[in-house]
């Protein structure tokens, strides 16, 4: 895998050069330079969206085992640190919750399971929000002509959740397993279709808890939401109009545009681009959209590198013995 990462690497930084090299350096930066305090800003306001989106993974979890927000909240950042800063094609941070929710509780039974349904509940309700921000596109730029342009991106998205919905509800884990084991052979794969088999199950047991899934939904959707003020406080920043509608727009297919460039590191370049493309359609001029896309970036880097370290301080001294002593985030 090190070639191809490498080469989408390369390809996204190079995208991101292009874009700062097309600018007038001296407006980039000083637009730049003016969003420190905007900056600061999203920075601190970046816990409410995981906060809602740790509820949200809270709610598919049993009430007789569900731990309190906090240390949901702790282990949802690190994800979501590890998903933004490692090139593990936005996956990896859930599977690192999963191990560390397992390691947090009496019980830990059900953990890759509720992570399981908390990604597919995640997709969905970004599906929904991309939805909502292509809707609030077409209330602001000029005619369908311009929604257009994004439409095709956001079809993915909702196509992706649709499928994940029904490989998870035919046994994603047990097909997987399967392709394992024409792999590794009969003998080496038992124990792993076995473990696949309960973890569709546990899956399939949460999924059909209808009130459990309508509350996780409608807590990530929230959360996908929430997420509107930190474009509307970097356009209002920038003197830019910050409407409601043009934030929606902007924050919600940024992060679409994000989510299908996955095989990209970090989205670099692609989250750049995409924010550009978006901000032309919005009538924002070039140096400030890119602005805002670095200051984006930077908000990334401030919030998620002491996740990241966080996480590799339990990894390296022992994630049970950590949580137990009370180092927990």
């Amino acid at each position: 895998m090190r070639v191809p990462l490498i080469a989408a690497t390369a390809l996204g930084a190079g995208l991101l050069f292009l874009l700062m090299l097309a600018q007038d350096v001296g407006r980039l930066g000083a637009a730049f330079s003016s969003l420190g305090p905007a900056i600061a800003a999203i920075c601190l306001f970046r816990i409410i969206p995981i906060a809602l989106h740790a509820q949200g993974w809270r709610s598919v979890m049993a009430e007789s085992d569900r731990p309190g927000l906090l240390p949901t909240l702790g282990i949802r950042w690190i994800g979501e640190s590890v998903n933004t800063l490692l090139p593990v094609g936005q996956v990896g941070g859930d599977v690192v919750r999963a191990r560390l929710m397992a390691a947090s509780r009496p019980r830990p039974d059900g953990a890759g399971a509720e992570v399981a349904v908390d990604f597919l509940l995640g997709i969905v309700s970004q599906a929904l929000f991309a939805l909502m921000g292509v809707a609030a596109l077409m209330a602001v730029a000029p005619g369908i002509a311009a929604s257009a342009q994004v439409l095709a991106g956001t079809a993915v998205l909702v196509g992706l959740a649709a499928f994940l919905a029904m490989l998870q509800r035919r046994g994603f884990f047990s097909g997987l397993a399967g392709m394992a084991g024409r792999l590794m052979g009969e003998r080496a794969s038992s124990g792993l279709a076995q473990g696949a088999a309960g973890l569709d199950r546990e899956v399939a047991r949460i999924m059909a808890d209808r009130p459990r899934m309508r509350r996780g939904l409608a807590w990530r959707l929230l959360g996908w939401l929430s997420h509107v003020a930190e474009a509307w406080i970097l356009l209002a920043a920038l003197g830019l109009p910050a409407g409601l509608d043009t934030a929606l727009a902007l924050e919600s297919l940024a992060w679409a545009v994000r989510s299908i460039a996955f095989l990209i590191p970090g989205a670099i370049g692609a989250q750049e681009g995409g924010i550009v493309a978006i901000g032309l359609l919005l009538g924002l001029p070039t140096e400030l959209a890119l602005a805002l896309a670095l200051a984006k970036r930077a908000r990334e880097i401030v919030v998620c590198a002491p996740g990241l370290a966080a996480w590799l301080v339990m990894e390296r001294r022992g994630i049970k013995g950590l949580l137990k002593s009370g180092g927990a985030p």
